[in-house]
């Protein structure tokens, strides 16, 4: 009895140490803080329609919050806050009351914050017209984003802030989840995450994600064109490129999806590209300058070549009905996403050896070579408009996997703790001249967007309303078609029946584009016999 009494103890201190532990893992701050940054970031992202109020509530109430509490300040240490802080807490207040209670102040609030970041960006570019510069790359960055995000927050504040929201809850998942993890390796009831232990993480990281310098020289050989045999992975490159661009070109004028693909595999562009993010990240000012070049250079030999094809090729589909051609002629804001997450796929895949077979299908997303011969073909043919959209849908793809590969590059070691701390600057301004390019091109992507949004709602509006009027006025008629294109509305319709007085429906579509409009209808008359083989006669029903 007594042994079996002396087994039971250990197992009840095993029990509670286990349960002394659990506790510790969540019933710590930092576990706690980061399941609720994890819950409310993917709260936005799942639901983003039922988050909006709550975002809308949560921002307006900690303006309020910070407003009063400064003001609060100011009564007790009036010397630490001054006037200046007062008027910033009583600007607070007020803001956050306007978007409490007034629906379109934030889109009023972002129009202003457009305007005033397009008056800093024209300064600097009057800076640089002017050669009044301090300094050149600076002013170039400021330039190229503050102009971009001032016109796309004075045009489309909606899109903007709906951005914002998607970036900050990302943002909160990803915090989140560190912090869970962080309070998971600990015990203590009391453990809890700074922005100092955060820093802690962060060094961490880098020190155990460092690839070393064998891995490193052996990825860069196969990214860069240097000794040994430079002579022949040049010849291979440009052979590869040479044929990958004939088969897309040939692909395309016949407009075969499963052949563009083909030659989306071979295509060899990606390796240089990923070379100038891998050259930004270590400060290689050399192999930037000639990753970039192979780019400039292999890019303008496709446009050449897929002009030439296309002037020997004879016309086998019409290139405005050619889906190879108009898929590739108006690039929009996901074509930019596709381009991010491709780039940072293919960056991943060449610094881990485990899914470097993935290459192929990153190939295949960014599709590089196809907007090319798409350039060329419509140049030959004098598309001067259609040329220049395949021509922004390269450059998306281009600055897209540069910004999205250089991220991954530095989280994925590629560089040193050591050398990142020795070129900082220099990453910094190379990535923010990248940056503000990104956000030059995402201009036209954005409007592209946006109209593409307006057109699909437009006919999904005019199709409701007009199925329904019909149903109403013309029970008799069929609508077979009903297609929306800026302020005209084409309507096809086919029945026994005229096409009654179409002035109460122009007025409703009016209402619903906020626009006068021109109704088209197309009727074709339609009639119904009915014959008896019995009696040998026919009946005319309608």
């Amino acid at each position: 009895m007594e042994q079996t009494t002396d087994k039971s103890v250990p197992k009840e201190e095993s029990a509670d140490s286990v349960i002394r532990s659990f506790l510790g893992v969540i019933v710590n701050p930092a576990t706690s803080k980061g399941a609720l940054l994890v819950l409310a970031g993917m709260f936005i992202l799942v639901a983003p329609d039922a988050s909006a109020p709550i975002v809308r509530l949560a921002l307006s109430a900690g303006l309020i919050l910070f407003g009063f509490t400064e003001i609060w300040s100011a009564i007790r240490h009036w010397s630490d806050v001054g006037f200046t802080g007062v008027l910033l807490a009583l600007l607070s207040i007020l803001t956050g009351t306007s978007i409490l209670f007034l629906t379109d102040a934030v889109g009023l609030m972002l129009r202003f914050v457009g305007i005033y970041l397009l008056l800093r960006g024209l300064a600097a570019g009057l800076r640089l017209l002017f050669r009044r510069s301090r300094s050149v790359v600076y002013d170039v960055i400021a330039a190229g984003v503050q102009t971009s995000l001032g016109i796309m927050l004075l045009f489309v504040p909606e899109a903007i802030a709906q951005a914002s929201i998607g970036i900050i809850a990302v943002g909160a998942v990803s915090l989140g989840g560190v912090m869970v993890l962080y309070g998971a390796k600990s015990n203590d009831v009391h453990t809890d995450m700074d922005a100092g232990t955060l820093m802690t993480i962060s060094k961490s990281w880098f020190k155990r994600s460092d690839l070393g310098f064998e891995r490193r020289a052996e990825i860069a050989e196969g990214l860069y064109f240097e000794a040994p045999d430079k002579g022949q992975k040049l010849s291979s490159w440009w052979t590869m490129l040479g044929l990958s661009v004939a088969i897309a070109t040939y692909a395309i004028l016949q407009d075969s999806t499963a052949v563009v693909i083909g030659a989306m595999l071979i295509a060899p562009l990606m390796t240089p590209i990923l070379g100038a993010a891998g050259a930004i990240v270590n400060g290689r000012k050399a192999r930037l300058v000639s990753s970039l070049l192979m780019v400039f250079l292999g890019a303008s030999a496709a446009i050449l070549l897929a002009f030439i094809i296309g002037n020997w090729s004879p016309d086998y589909i019409p290139l405005d009905s050619n889906t190879q051609i108009t898929s590739r002629t108006s690039p929009n804001v996901v074509d930019m996403a596709i381009a991010l997450a491709a780039g940072a796929a293919g960056a991943f895949a060449t610094i881990n050896r485990r899914v470097a077979g993935g290459l192929a299908g990153v190939a295949i997303a960014v599709a590089l070579v196809p907007p090319l011969g798409v350039v060329g073909l419509t140049l030959e043919e004098g598309a001067w408009s259609d040329a220049w959209g395949a021509f922004l849908l390269f450059l998306t793809n281009l600055v897209a996997i540069l910004l999205s590969a250089t991220l991954i590059f530095v989280l994925g070691g590629w560089t040193s703790i050591r050398r990142l701390r020795s070129n900082a600057s220099s990453i910094a301004l190379t990535t923010g001249t990248v940056f503000s390019a990104a956000m030059v091109i995402l201009l036209p992507l954005l409007f592209t967007s946006q109209g593409l949004i307006s057109e699909s709602r437009n006919q999904s509006t005019a199709s409701a309303t007009v199925n329904e009027w019909v149903a109403d006025n013309a029970p008799e008629l069929t609508v077979a078609r009903v297609e929306s294109v800026g302020a005209e509305v084409t309507i096809a319709v086919a029945g026994p029946q005229a096409f009654p007085d179409p002035a109460s429906l122009a007025a409703e579509l009016q209402d619903d584009f906020d626009q006068p409009v021109t109704i088209k209808v197309v009727l074709t008359p339609t009639q119904v016999t009915q014959y008896d083989s019995q009696s040998e006669t026919e009946t005319q029903l309608q």
